[in-house]
């Protein structure tokens, strides 16, 4: 599945996972994440690289940072998540927007007692004041030990986010890097840009990999012919949404409805 841009319902959220290992698929949102297991194994991607985090270790995933949890293995994990724009630290710690880490991972000989103290602590049910001292603490011990470098800042706030809405409300119109940048008032170099650095390939593979996906969700639930379903999700034509499909798949649309249907 392709990543997508989670809008998140609150500022400061906490999860503890108990005897179980997180899944989620690929996504990205505007806040800091900060993941620390106390027992058992959680397995993260973040920007294409897998990361095992085991009992005493942690990561944090900076804002904008495509990322998603699966399990690998059967064994279960004891683990505290906690998500945090970063406009409620006021800039105190840091400038999200100017730095990224080399690495998200957090060994545990880089995660300091306090730190740990903290995430033992905080609580899903503390009130919000409570919650927000916890995740303070927990950053300002966690990011000493994170080297950092600079990143590119951002000329328009929430640009990934406004370039995957957009790209998900139009996808089935024709659609162009050029319309796209238009639309969003920015260079169309720009655009490309962000396509290669954030979801790491480039737009028109995404939007193909949307198509793509939309057009299966059409064979597997309706009897529209071929040609329909091909219009419908928006390929300009019938060679290109077999090309897209296949190498999507591995099979022609036709192969895959019957495969449904079979199945």
């Amino acid at each position: 599945m392709l990543p997508f841009y989670e809008v998140q319902a609150k500022d400061l959220r906490v999860f503890h996972l108990v005897a179980r290992q997180l899944t989620f698929p690929a996504h990205l949102h505007r806040s800091i994440e900060i993941l620390y297991v106390f027992s058992g194994v959680q397995t993260i991607e973040i920007e294409g690289a897998p990361y095992e985090v085991h009992a005493g270790e942690g990561a944090v995933i900076f804002p904008d940072k495509v990322h998603r949890y699966y399990k690998h293995g059967e064994l279960p994990a004891d683990a505290t998540l906690i998500l945090c724009n970063p406009r409620l630290l006021g800039g105190m710690l840091l400038d999200f927007e100017k730095f990224q880490p080399l690495t998200p991972f957090l060994p545990k000989e880089k995660i300091p007692e306090e730190a740990v103290y903290a995430l033992k602590h905080i609580k899903k049910k503390d009130g919000f004041a409570v919650k927000l001292a916890w995740t303070y603490v927990i950053l300002s011990q966690l990011l000493p030990h994170m080297e950092l470098k600079q990143r590119k800042r951002l000329p328009v706030p929430d640009m990934s986010k406004k370039m995957l809405e957009y790209v998900a409300d139009h996808f089935t119109e024709p659609i162009t890097l050029d319309s796209l940048a238009a639309e969003l008032c920015v260079s169309k170099s720009y655009i490309s840009h962000l396509f290669s650095d954030r979801i790491k390939m480039n737009f028109r593979k995404y939007l193909g990999r949307i198509r793509a996906e939309y057009a299966a969700k059409l064979l597997r639930t309706t009897d529209a012919a071929l040609s329909a379903v091909s219009s419908n999700a928006g390929f300009d034509s019938q060679r290109t949404f077999n090309r897209v499909f296949h190498a999507q798949y591995g099979m022609s649309p036709r192969e895959y409805r019957n495969h449904v249907r079979q199945n």
